[in-house]
């Protein structure tokens, strides 16, 4: 299988479907329509067509040398993953981003490793970190420009 980096927007809808092919990698059309059909209210034709935009998109592929043809993904789920949280805080004034971290770390359980992780990469981190962010939001877009 050629995993190749995320740089494909993936809707919320079709997240679904690459959370399924992604969790057994090799899947037919019937696999997936199946697996999708017992935890979503789809219809089969919707997620065929979720399956063709996936295609077309290239996040996920058709093996044809296969009977029936299998689908795999050629993103992988880790920097998908990155790639959907790194659009999240592109959004978002840089000096806004630190609640949204914050936010994640409050709302999320987390093992003591995750928590040792997190505090090992804060650590490296602020040993280069300013002692402030600049606000890179073009004007009117964000809160900064009235203090």
């Amino acid at each position: 299988m050629n995993v190749k980096q995320a740089t494909v927007s993936i809707s919320d809808a079709e997240w679904e479907v690459m959370r399924v092919v992604w969790a057994s990698n090799y899947m037919t059309s019937r696999e997936i329509i199946d697996t999708l059909m017992a935890i979503k209210d789809w219809k089969e034709g919707t997620i065929k067509s979720l399956l063709n935009r996936l295609i077309q998109k290239e996040a996920i592929a058709k093996d044809t040398s296969t009977t029936p043809y299998t689908y795999y993904p050629t993103i992988s789920l880790v920097e998908a993953t990155q790639q959907r949280s790194d659009d999240l805080v592109s959004q978002t004034c840089t000096r806004d981003r630190a609640d949204i971290i914050q936010h994640l770390i409050d709302t999320n359980e987390l093992s003591q490793d995750d928590i040792q992780n997190l505090m090992d990469s804060l650590q490296n981190k602020l040993k280069t970190a300013p002692t402030s962010v600049t606000c890179q939001c073009p004007a009117g877009q964000c809160h900064c420009h009235l203090h």
